[in-house]
Formats: structure tokens, C-alpha cells, sequence
């Protein structure tokens, strides 16, 4: 240990054991610490001297501090930092494992999955860091270490505090550079004061470009070697090296690595989405599989510059589009795929529950519900022959299930609010409420030919109804089961319907005919929805995959085996498949984009609180605050699960196929959901971990969620509809333990919903839109008093501080929708004692009617979910030569 060291240990004897070098870099060393307070191993980093006195150590030290509150999971944390002895120190994390320099240096390349997992997580981490305005300047393989195979971002912001400490000009003096000639953007190589994130993007670029090849981008003998080649040279083909690498993959590097900033990807989160498949094209050709594809680089120059996307925004939805990858000229026999960036598809409101997609007949556009920046559900309209998506304006509220009528003039879709049914022109506009009703069964409307819209209604769908373009209503008597309509065929005599057992969310494909009723047995195979389109059925399995197979419509048989054309679909609790078709045979899906389950603090920093990715939704904590009680769908249907904090297991509680909502009873043990596995929503009790079956308390056809207990678990306040005369959504209570009947509390001509009953049990919050426009109210349980309005500017979804003193409630604030805190004073009467926003909730995850989120038992923080990063439409155009060419044969015909 040199003299220098030891003067720095001695002067941290009460603090930090210095124990042993680990390595040395261009700005410091490394040494393995015991943090003697905590207890625990740490990286301690001493600067090296020179550098040190170059910068000045106390400039350096408050500006790394602008980095201590980067709480990531792919981030490692700073612990500390200082002056002793005049060496300056920060500590880190000490990570059991190995960098990827390490790794590379053993293995040489990785495993592309594994190379593009890496890369996402540190893609995943620098976003949050550039969200919060910081900028890493030095990403390379040294700098990512591997905790348990999984990536964690070291040393970030210490180029930053480098480069604006008052000696950050005077680096190259001490032969010394802020980053890494192989992984410098070139504006940075150049010299440029202004390092913007776009750096940072090409410097991961360049670090997953060494994972699949083998070697950096540009090397050579010497910095300015290496960046001259920056600057003058194209980096080779991923695919001339490594033909296993993906198109997409290599088009993604391609794209970061570009010279211009303004060329690159905007945002590390659509780099990693473009690594996961956003926006990229698969290696279909027209011919055969075997058919060499020219390298991105042989790709004429204007074909290049249109290969990523176009960006636009368009009321908060960024929609992309472009041919991806093209490596053969536009031509009608040649399948492609396209892709569509949508954020906030699955947002407030509960789409995610509903039908979020449709195409028109021509196949030329595709429509899809999103979410705006003010959090209202927004129905967008993508031509595919345009750079921009345009939303639909429609009069009636939160839209979901658009069916297109065959025309293209018109379309249905549903207020997932009001439980209405609206027939509007495609281009928008107030339309017509139609004599139907949206229930929570989730009804599938169906066009047929003559303009005929068909749907079923009823407990379990099962009656057929017809209503004709005049809004001539017919119900037809006979019950034909369990059923949801898919489609009506060519002809206008026969429709696809799904026959379910109840409460599951895949069932039989059968035909239907629509003059006797009579079924017939289509496929044996577990199916959660079909279309037909082209001379095939497309159709989604339980796991997720999008078959096709061929169909002959006429003779009504298939005629050949199942391919599949896509993975991963999105599915819905209620037994929906977010895809579409159109005649044409273009087919448009939404991925599933797994969701982070997370813990927000006051400040809005996030932590996640499991390593899982699920569809999370309705996340609340148990009355000891030791376990998290959330649901999500997986291939065997939607149940809810339990989070054990101390041990961060997930365990299933429900085995419905469809529990969710779920709220805890007072006491902690036992813990009610809602299923509709009878036919009708249905409250249902069960203990976590017990392998008795679920207690009914109270089915109802105007029950639509579970509800908050009172205390002592006399009665639950809940939500309903058509309570009351003409009343839409209304607050309800279900007295007698929860076993009804179902009675109104706040009901009127308005929606009323979102309950939140104070912890002492004598006040009711809610929301409703009585004033035109959704506001958070609070009144007394019992119903007489004066009603107090507490949100100003909008707002929804309120939760009670643990003591009753505090209200959070979602607001629009200047067209951006925040989490909200209302300070309130009870007595001598109530009102709001002041208003204070906390931060953005944009992007976490809202629904309907209920909280998607809970106050932490210490009320220092939230647990919310965060949705993903970005969000996609997948367009698959030419279904037939697609079917075609996967089963290596020429395309089938129509």
C-alpha cells in the first residue's frame, strides 16, 4: 500500500477498511473497502492525483453529487464521496461478478440474446438518467458490470463532474480525455462543450457492436487514429461477421451508431425498444429463407436514410413509420412487416381490459385507443401512407372497441365509462348513442355486409341480437351458449364465434349460422380469438403466438397446417387478443409490453419492487403493510398474486382465470376480488396460501369491481350501474359482510366512481363529472352534508393518506397529469388546507374504476406501475405470400 493510501486509510479508519487494490483506469483506482458502519463490501474510488489537482477535488465532489439520487436497478449506486489527505474518494456498491470488459476478454463475443439483454438494461438505465438531465460521457464495456448476469451502469456522471470542474478544459494537459476513443461519439471526439444523451446512445451502440463482432467498431493504433476513422469511415456489417445477429438488431447499431446525433435514435428508450423488435422488419424475402439479403450498408443511399422511422407526435403519441429493412423493391408478392409507436396504449381508463386496435377494410389504416398527455383515452388513426397518426374525435368519453363498419364511413365504438355504444363517422364527430349497452362481459360487436351490426347480450352472451342500419333492434330467443362473436363471413349467413366455458379465457372456434343458430364445430384447438382474412383464419393462442392457417371460406374447412406469424400478442384479462385484419390480408397486433411494478418516493424517484415484468394491475398493501396484493394475466388467464416484501417471492391467491381487483379485509387474512366466471361480476373471498375454495359473497349484474371495506367488515363500498332510474356509474355499497343486496350511495345522471373511504370510516372520496368535467369530491359516508370539491384543475383515482390527513389523486395540470397531494382539515367542517403536485404520473399506469396505485404504510412514498418504455403497433401487410413463405412454399391464394 503506498504512502498516499495509507495516509487515506488511516484518515477512514472509522469509516472504511481499505483492504486491496481491484484495478486501475485512465481517472482512478479501485479499491475492495468494508464500509465499518454498515457493515458491508464496497468499491471505494480514489482519483488519481494529478487529475485531482486539475480539477479541484471540492469542484469535482459537488458535482458528482448531482449524481447520489440516480436510484436505478440497472444503476449502481453512490454510496458516498469526500476529501481526505488530499485524495479525493467516492464509494460504490461492490459488485460480486465481473465487468463485460471482463467477459469479452474471456469469451470474446456473447450469445446475441444475451448481448441485446445487456444492452436494453443499459439502455433501460440511461434513459431514467437522462430523464433526470444527467449525462454518463464514458459507456463502455468497463463501466457495465454484471451483478447475477444482469447489467449495472458504474461511474455514472463522474465524466460529467470531470468535465465541469473548474480544470475540465485542461484534461488533455495530463494526456488524459473525458471518455473512451472506441465508444466516443464523434461530436464528442471532436471536441464539442455540449455532450448531449445522443453521445451516450452511440457509445452503447459501439459497446453491443464489440458484443456480437468481437471488436469495437473503429480500432486502431492510437486515439487519434481511432478517431479519425470515427469521423471518416462506415463501421462493417454486423451480418457480414455473424450471420446469427438479427435484422432488426443490426439495424438498431446501425442506427445508433450513425455520425449526426440528429440521425440517431431520440431517446435510448427507442433504441432499446428497436432492439426488442420495434420498428424493425424480419428476414422475409420473396423467394426462399436460403436467399442471400444484401448488408444494410449495400442499401442505396435514400433507401438508408428512410430505414429507421419518422417521428412525429401527435397529442402525445409518438407514431412511427417507415419500410424497415427494406432489402427488395415495393412489390405486392413480398410480405413486410412495419411498426407503429404508440405510448400509453393500455392507459387510464382501463382500455388495456378492452379492444384497443382495428384496421379499416382497405387495409390502409390501422386505428388504435392510446393515451394523451391530459390522460383522457384518445382513438388515433394511422394511414399507412403517412408520417403521422391523427386522432378521431369523438364526443362520447373514454373510447375503447372500435369495430370498423365494411364501408369504411363508420364505426362503433364503446364508453367504457358509461357502458355505452356509439356509432360515429370514421373521421369523428358526436355520432349516434345506439339502443345497445356495453357490459363487462365484454360483448364483440361484428359488421356484416348490408351494414347489419350483430353482438350478443345477456348473462354469458348468450343471445344474439341484430340491429340494422335504421336501429331496428332484434334479440333472437335462442341461447347459443357461452359465445363471443368474432366475425361475420362473406355471404352474411355464418359468423365466427368463440364458445367458452365460463370464466376462461380461450374456448372452441365454431361457426355460427345466423338464420337458425345452429353451431358447427370449426377448430379442436384452444383459441382466444379468430379472424378471417385473405383465405386464412388467424388466430391467438393462450401463450400469446399469432397463427394463420389456410381456410376455404366457401366450403367452410381448413385446408392446410398452422404457421406462426407472430409472438408475444397482447392479451387481456377479459379474454380479448389486441389484433386485427383486414380482407386484404394485412393483420395489425399490439405486442404485450410488460410493465414494472415500482416504489415511488415523494421526489418521484422509482425503485422497482420486483424484478418481474407483468401486465400489473391493482397493486394495494396488505393492513400490516408486509405484503402487495396485485394481478396480472399470464398464459393461464388473469388471477391475483401476492408480493411478500421481506422476501420478494410472488405466490398465486386466486385460480379463477379471472380474479382480479383485489382489496384486503380489515383483519389482513383473508382478501376479496371480483370474477366473472359465473356469467356475472361476482365479489369472492379467499386466505392467501389456503387451499380452500373461494367463499361467494354477492354476484350481481350491476356489480363492476370489488370495493374498500369498512372497517370491522360490516359492508363494502364499491361501484356500479343502473342503480337508479337513468343513472350511469354510480357508488354503491354491498352491506351484510359484503353479501348485498347492491345498493346506491352517490348515484345520479352523471358517472360517479373511483371510491376511497377514509381510514376512520366516516368520509367517502370519489370522482365524478358532474361539472363537466371528472373532479375528486369528498363528502360524508353517510351521505348528509356538504359536498367538497377538492381537485381544481381535474382529476381521478384518490387514495387516503394512512392517517386520514392527505388525499393523492391524479390531476391535469397544464396538460400533463400529475400525482397530487391535498392536505385536508376535517373540523370544524372539511376543506383543503392546500394543493401541492409531487411529480408526473404520465407514465404510470391508470385504470378504471379504481386506484391503480397505494400509499406505502410509512406514507413516504407510492407503489404504482410504471408502463413500458414504448409502446407498439406491429402491421404484417401480405398475409398470404407471409403463410407462404414461412412454410416454404409459394403463396396461397385467395
Amino acid at each position: 500500500m503506498t504512502d498516499a493510501i495509507a495516509r487515506l486509510s488511516a484518515a477512514l479508519a472509522d469509516r472504511y477498511a481499505i483492504e486491496h487494490e481491484l484495478g486501475a483506469g485512465g481517472m482512478a483506482t479501485v479499491y475492495l473497502a468494508h464500509d465499518v458502519r454498515h457493515d458491508r463490501k464496497v468499491a471505494l474510488k480514489v482519483l488519481r492525483p494529478e487529475l485531482s489537482a486539475i480539477l479541484g477535488g471540492e469542484r469535482f465532489l459537488h458535482e458528482i453529487k448531482t449524481t447520489a439520487n440516480l436510484q436505478h436497478p440497472h444503476i449502481l449506486s453512490l454510496f458516498d464521496s469526500g476529501e481526505a489527505d488530499g485524495l479525493v474518494y467516492y464509494v460504490m456498491p461492490y459488485v460480486e461478478g465481473e465487468s463485460l470488459r471482463d467477459r469479452l476478454t474471456r469469451d470474446k463475443q456473447l450469445p446475441v440474446e444475451e448481448a441485446v439483454r445487456i444492452a436494453r438494461e443499459v439502455a433501460d438505465a440511461l434513459q431514467y438518467a437522462h430523464q433526470h438531465g444527467i449525462v454518463h460521457r464514458d459507456i463502455k464495456p468497463e463501466n457495465i458490470l454484471l451483478h447475477g448476469g444482469h447489467a449495472q451502469v458504474a461511474d455514472f456522471g463522474i465524466a460529467l463532474a470531470a468535465s465541469r470542474s473548474e480544470g475540465g478544459t485542461r484534461m488533455t494537459e495530463t494526456g488524459m480525455s473525458l471518455g473512451t476513443p472506441q465508444y466516443m461519439a464523434p461530436e464528442q471526439a471532436m471536441g464539442d462543450r455540449e455532450v448531449t444523451a445522443k453521445a451516450d446512445i452511440y457509445a452503447l451502440g459501439c459497446v453491443l457492436y464489440e458484443a456480437l463482432s468481437g471488436e469495437a467498431p473503429f480500432t486502431g493504433p492510437t486515439p487519434q487514429a481511432i478517431v479519425a476513422r470515427i469521423m471518416t469511415e462506415q463501421p462493417r456489417s454486423l451480418a457480414s461477421q455473424r450471420h446469427t445477429v438479427p435484422a432488426h438488431v443490426e439495424d438498431a447499431v446501425m442506427m445508433a451508431l450513425e455520425k449526426l446525433p440528429a440521425d440517431r435514435f431520440a431517446s435510448a428508450a427507442e433504441f432499446a425498444a428497436a432492439l426488442g423488435g420495434a420498428g424493425t422488419e424480419a428476414r422475409w424475402h420473396g423467394g426462399t429463407a436460403a436467399q442471400a439479403l444484401s448488408p444494410r450498408t449495400a442499401l442505396p443511399p435514400n433507401r438508408r436514410a428512410a430505414l429507421p422511422w419518422v417521428l412525429t407526435l401527435v397529442a402525445g403519441v409518438a407514431a412511427v413509420w417507415g419500410w424497415l429493412r427494406p432489402r427488395v423493391p415495393a412489390d405486392p408478392a413480398h410480405p413486410s412487416r412495419l411498426a407503429i409507436l404508440a405510448s400509453g396504449l393500455g392507459g387510464s381508463g382501463g382500455p388495456s381490459l378492452q379492444r384497443q386496435i382495428a384496421l379499416t377494410p382497405d387495409g390502409r389504416s390501422v386505428l388504435f385507443v392510446s393515451v394523451a398527455a391530459t390522460g383522457a383515452n384518445v382513438l388515433f388513426r394511422q394511414s399507412l401512407d403517412a408520417t403521422q397518426a391523427v386522432p378521431i374525435p369523438i364526443a362520447s368519453g373514454a373510447v375503447a372497441n372500435p369495430v370498423v363498419a365494411p364501408d369504411g364511413r363508420w364505426l362503433v365504438v364503446s364508453d367504457v365509462q358509461t357502458l355505452r355504444i356509439w356509432r360515429v363517422p370514421i373521421e369523428g364527430g358526436a355520432g349516434a348513442q345506439l339502443p345497445l349497452s356495453y357490459t363487462a362481459g365484454g360483448s364483440q360487436s361484428a359488421w356484416d355486409g348490408r351494414g347489419n351490426l350483430w353482438t350478443t347480450v345477456g348473462a354469458g352472451n348468450r343471445h344474439l341480437v341484430r340491429l340494422t342500419p335504421d336501429d331496428s333492434l332484434t334479440e333472437f330467443p335462442e341461447p347459443i351458449g357461452e359465445a363471443r362473436l368474432m366475425q361475420v363471413l362473406q355471404g352474411d349467413e355464418t359468423a365466427l364465434v368463440l364458445i367458452r366455458a365460463a370464466g376462461t379465457a380461450t374456448g372452441t372456434l365454431q361457426l355460427l349460422d345466423l338464420d337458425t343458430r345452429r353451431l358447427t364445430g370449426l377448430m379442436n384447438v384452444p383459441v382466444v380469438e379468430a379472424r378471417y382474412a385473405a383465405g386464412h383464419l388467424v388466430y391467438a393462442l393462450g401463450d400469446g403466438s399469432l397463427m394463420a392457417v389456410p381456410f376455404d371460406v366457401r366450403r367452410h374447412r381448413v385446408t392446410g397446417n398452422p404457421v406462426t406469424i407472430a409472438t408475444g400478442v397482447s392479451l387481456t384479462g377479459t379474454g380479448l387478443a389486441q389484433f386485427a385484419v383486414a380482407p386484404n390480408g394485412t393483420v395489425a397486433y399490439i405486442p404485450e409490453e410488460p410493465r414494472s411494478l415500482v416504489f415511488v418516493d415523494r421526489a418521484g424517484v422509482a425503485r422497482e419492487a420486483t424484478a418481474e415484468r407483468r401486465n400489473f394491475h391493482a397493486p394495494q398493501f396488505s393492513p400490516d403493510g408486509r405484503r402487495l396484493s396485485v394481478d396480472f394475466t399470464s398464459s393461464d388467464g388473469r388471477d391475483v398474486w401476492i408480493l411478500a416484501l421481506d422476501q420478494g417471492t410472488l405466490s398465486r391467491a386466486t385460480f379463477d382465470r379471472d380474479g382480479h381487483d383485489a382489496t384486503w379485509m380489515p383483519d389482513g387474512r383473508l382478501l376479496t376480488y371480483i370474477s366473472a366466471k359465473t356469467g356475472f361480476i361476482g365479489i369472492y373471498r379467499t386466505r392467501p396460501g389456503s387451499a380452500e375454495p373461494a367463499e361467494s359473497l354477492l354476484t350481481s349484474p350491476n356489480l363492476s369491481y370489488t370495493g374498500q371495506w369498512l372497517r370491522g367488515g360490516s359492508a363494502v363500498v364499491t361501484t356500479g350501474n343502473g342503480l337508479r332510474g337513468n343513472s350511469l356509474l354510480d357508488v354503491a355499497i354491498v352491506r351484510n359482510a359484503g353479501r348485498g343486496p347492491i345498493e346506491p350511495l352517490v348515484a345520479s345522471q352523471f358517472t360517479e366512481h373511483y371510491p376511497a373511504v377514509s381510514p376512520d370510516g366516516r368520509w367517502l372520496a370519489y370522482a365524478s363529472n358532474q361539472s363537466g368535467q371528472e373532479q375528486v369530491y369528498l363528502q360524508p359516508l353517510g351521505g348528509s352534508g356538504d359536498i367538497l370539491q377538492v381537485s381544481l384543475t381535474g382529476g381521478n383515482e384518490p387514495v387516503w393518506s394512512r392517517d386520514g390527513r392527505s388525499l393523492y389523486y391524479r390531476a391535469v395540470n397544464g396538460g400533463q397529469v400529475e400525482l397530487t397531494e391535498a392536505v385536508l382539515r376535517m373540523s370544524p367542517e372539511p376543506g383543503v388546507v392546500s394543493r401541492r403536485s409531487l411529480f408526473s404520473a404520465g407514465d404510470y399506469v391508470g385504470t378504471q374504476p379504481h386506484a391503480n396505485y397505494d400509499v406505502t404504510p410509512d406514507g413516504r412514498g407510492f407503489v404504482m406501475v410504471r408502463r413500458s418504455t414504448a409502446t407498439r403497433v406491429m402491421v404484417i401487410q401480405n398475409l398470404p405470400a407471409l403463410v407462404g413463405l414461412l412454410r416454404g412454399t409459394p403463396a396461397a391464394g385467395r
